[in-house]
């Protein structure tokens, strides 16, 4: 199941859990990493698993932990496998290779994992990588420009990363979810480079604010008029029975009829 405006929240806040769980949202990230200070890690671990042992399951719950090659990591791994209590997807950031999944995978024994793809190493098994994320890849373009010196600021600084995860999960037919956009005041800028990720072949993208969460779900649906004329195609295609045919004056062919069958399986 993909999603288009996963939202993170900190895991040293329990008291926003619910709250992100009512947002506009359509899944939820509890941040065991970068929003959890040193000295909080373990707290907000356990607040993580007294939650989800009650939380509904409304929309999609994940949990983004710390990195396996970090001592905290590993001690998120040894508290979740020594209890039964799962998310929905756990989220797993500084990913280098496939490696780093198939440790959690073994020691969690799911693979319902997404990986975070955020320096020069992971961009290079972007591909390996992808094979072992069954929930998909988040481009970490923030670590990512800081780990490059790229400007994070500059859509071309970051084009090939952002090109490299695209082509790897749709090699391996699963989702690709773009950087969140940092700046959770200005919504045309988040919704203009949001589009820009959604003709990369993006299927969304991760949120820090409940604000953006509209703006990012608005922009990755499928227009009315591009669900039009995708039905358009799939109907002209389905007449032809597998011949070539014109819809509008373009050629319809495999490639094209995928595409038009892809936005109408999107929800609206």
């Amino acid at each position: 199941m993909t999603f288009r405006a996963p939202l993170f929240v900190p895991g040293s806040r329990p008291d926003r859990f619910d709250k992100a769980l009512a947002s506009s949202a359509d899944a939820i990230i509890i941040d065991l990493e970068d929003a959890v200070a040193p000295n909080s890690k373990a707290k907000a671990r356990a607040d993580t698993l007294s939650w989800l042992s009650q939380a509904g399951r409304q929309k999609r719950i994940g949990v983004r932990i710390n990195s396996v090659r970090t001592a905290e990591g590993c001690a998120d791994i040894v508290d979740f496998a020594r209890t039964d209590i799962r998310p929905d997807f756990i989220m797993i950031p500084k990913v280098q290779s496939a490696i780093d999944l198939e440790i959690h995978s073994q020691a969690l024994s799911s693979n319902d994992l997404l990986a975070i793809i955020e320096c020069g190493t992971g961009i290079a098994n972007a591909h390996q990588i992808s094979q072992r994320s069954s929930f998909g890849i988040l481009f970490g373009g923030v670590d990512y420009s800081a780990s490059v010196g790229a400007d994070l600021q500059d859509w071309d600084a970051l084009l090939y990363a952002r090109s490299a995860i695209a082509a790897a999960c749709g090699a391996a037919s699963i989702p690709c979810y773009d950087a969140p956009y940092v700046d959770a005041s200005d919504l045309d800028g988040l919704a203009r480079t949001s589009l820009q990720s959604r003709k990369l072949g993006f299927f969304g993208r991760a949120c820090i604010h409940p604000k953006q969460t509209e703006a990012v779900k608005s922009t990755f649906a499928p227009t009315p008029e591009e669900r039009a004329l995708a039905a358009k195609i799939a109907k002209a295609a389905h007449t032809a029975k597998g011949g070539v045919v014109l819809v509008d004056g373009k050629m319809v062919d495999k490639p094209v009829l995928i595409a038009a069958q892809r936005v109408l399986q999107t929800q609206s």
